[in-house]
């Protein structure tokens, strides 16, 4: 797989994580009967949803490490190629 295609794969990796941060923190600090209405489970009750927004946590994390890794993978493989590359005599 070339570097490119690697880096845009951990940038969607990278978004996708950034929102599912930012998803955790909604359900972790706004209390249900606050949520956006494009948000699940929005109802008339009290407290707010610990545990999606945990669930969300974990998936950020994940997420966010596997971007990171195919990142550094791919500027290990741009570095590798370029180094490797045939000098051109002039």
């Amino acid at each position: 797989m070339s570097s490119n295609a690697k880096w845009v794969i951990s940038l969607i990796f990278a978004i996708v994580g950034v929102v599912a941060l930012a998803v955790a923190v909604i359900y972790l600090t706004v209390p249900i009967h606050s949520l956006p209405s494009f948000m699940p489970g929005r109802h008339s009750g009290a407290g707010t949803y610990h545990k999606r927004g945990a669930i969300a946590a974990v998936i950020a994390v994940v997420l966010l490490i596997i971007a990171i890794v195919v990142g550094l993978g791919a500027r290990t493989t741009a570095v590798r190629s370029s180094s490797s590359a045939p000098l051109q005599p002039e």
